[in-house]
């Protein structure tokens, strides 16, 4: 499902976040915050550099709340989640989520891979 998620990141950060509403099917994103519509966009610019796909290459510096809307945001479901402790990113200790998510049309399975820092 890259092909569909790289082309609806890349739609989201050409129009923004009004635009991409008014012309979704779901009238994604449904939040109006501005912090988490600025992780939205975040989190669209790792997708495009190919970020997430990978526990590898999980997308970083966005809350869980906004992990979740970004996923909604391309109209899946959350399914399950699996945390690993303890993983250093750049010498950045955290948490990366395996969060699996199901489109809401097509029934596809996916995999998200979210890292967030430990906080001191």
């Amino acid at each position: 499902m890259f092909p569909y998620i790289y082309t609806k990141a890349a739609n989201y950060l050409e129009i923004g976040p009004v635009l991409y509403s008014e012309s979704d099917a779901f009238k994604q994103p449904k939040s109006q915050d501005p912090q988490i519509l600025e992780e939205l966009k975040k989190g669209c610019l790792q997708i495009i550099e190919g970020k997430g796909f990978s526990k590898d290459a999980p997308i970083e510096k966005i809350s869980v709340a906004a992990s979740y809307a970004l996923m909604e945001m391309f109209h899946f479901r959350f399914v399950s989640r699996k945390s690993s402790y303890f993983v250093f990113i750049a010498e950045q200790k955290g948490v990366i989520d395996h969060m699996n998510f199901e489109h809401l049309m097509q029934r596809q399975l996916v995999t998200w891979h979210f890292f967030t820092p430990q906080t001191t």
